[in-house]
């Protein structure tokens, strides 16, 4: 079990943070500057704070009130940095080396992640995705009994990124390390985490499983945050057993996920996911009406942006259900919005 609790006062605004977590994998999802990176560093022993208690299976790390701060050496913890942090004059089974507790090169670990044929190359020599390998290995040597991740695949291509995700959870699973994950890619944290923290300026503003998150969002400014981007306003009609029916300015009427805590006569704002749209109606979907401004036609999807009630809006469906000859840009479209994409989000006062 980890247990932060942690207050700084900072330029910008004052950092005071407190969680729990006994998840294998939590990741921190926040915009830059908002003290997820500053979070790893006190975790660390790198950044002090100015009051507070952090601890790890009750070994406390740091407490304003017992007066104990652990140096960086004798917390056991691994930290795998953003630029990999490799050392440029030594070869990577030198790099490796050099964070081994024991001394020695841990095999397992190499034979995992597949870096035995670039032992003896340099930095220099090896591509980033390699880079990458190495310093997870490094940072693992020395059996650490908690793994910091500070946005490790942030500068690697999709595929490559794909590939590290897939190697990470093998390692974590079969050594049963736990790592604490900064991001601020939502597909990340969904793929490898089974607990969120969304941080902004400082202050924990939701947390829980990812996709539960995801699909409840606080506030309108979190679900920006988690990567919501097309809201309409409108107010509740009618609750039913799973949806509700919301009344738009245009009069229209629309259904949406029923959401706990929105009653009747509520002022609301509805998110719709990109991906509720369909071209095939079914009980629970809304039949609207799309003004389409463009169309982006991708592989695996087909991105189409326009205008509904005189709101913008973006869409992804899939491109074997897409019919060729309804898309056309500057014309109109009718679509089917699932209920259970459309999320109702009620303001916080």
């Amino acid at each position: 079990m980890l247990r932060f609790s942690a207050e700084k006062e900072l330029k910008n605004f004052k950092y005071s943070v407190e969680f729990e977590t006994k998840e294998q994998v939590t990741s921190l999802f926040a915009p830059s500057g908002s003290g997820k990176t500053l979070t790893l560093q006190m975790i660390a022993g790198l950044m002090k704070p100015d009051e507070g208690e952090i601890s790890l299976r009750e070994k406390v790390f740091f407490s304003s009130k017992k007066r104990i701060d652990l140096p960086p050496q004798k917390r056991n913890i691994g930290y795998l940095f953003q630029n990999f942090a490799l050392f440029p004059h030594m070869t990577v089974r030198e790099n490796i080396l050099y964070g081994s507790k024991e001394g020695k090169l841990p095999k397992r670990l190499v034979e995992l992640l597949e870096v035995e044929k670039i032992l003896d190359k340099y930095p220099s020599q090896i591509s980033g995705g390699e880079k990458q390998r190495v310093a997870l290995i490094r940072a693992l040597s020395r059996n650490p009994e908690l793994l910091l991740l500070d946005e490790p695949f942030s500068a690697l291509h999709r595929e490559i990124r794909e590939v590290l995700y897939e190697e990470l959870q093998s390692v974590l699973n079969e050594f049963g390390y736990r790592a604490l994950l900064v991001t601020h890619d939502y597909e990340e944290v969904v793929r490898l985490s089974g607990r969120v923290i969304v941080i902004d300026k400082g202050k924990v503003v939701q947390s829980g499983a990812p996709i539960s998150v995801f699909l409840n969002p606080k506030n309108v400014k979190t679900a920006r945050l988690l990567g919501h981007r097309n809201f309409i306003e409108g107010i509740v009609k009618s609750v039913n057993e799973r949806t509700i029916t919301v009344k738009l300015k245009s009069g229209k009427e629309i259904r949406a996920k029923k959401r706990e805590g929105i009653v009747r006569g509520d002022k609301i704002v509805l998110s719709i996911l990109p991906t509720s749209a369909t071209f095939s109606p079914g009980v629970e979907s809304n039949r609207v009406k799309l003004l389409i401004t463009e169309i982006r036609r991708k592989p695996e999807f087909t991105e189409i942006s326009g205008f509904f009630e005189a709101s913008k809006v973006m869409l992804k469906i899939p491109a074997g259900l897409t019919p060729n000859f309804i898309l056309e840009e500057g014309k109109t479209a009718d679509i089917n919005l699932t209920a259970e994409g459309i999320i109702p989000i009620k303001e916080e006062r």
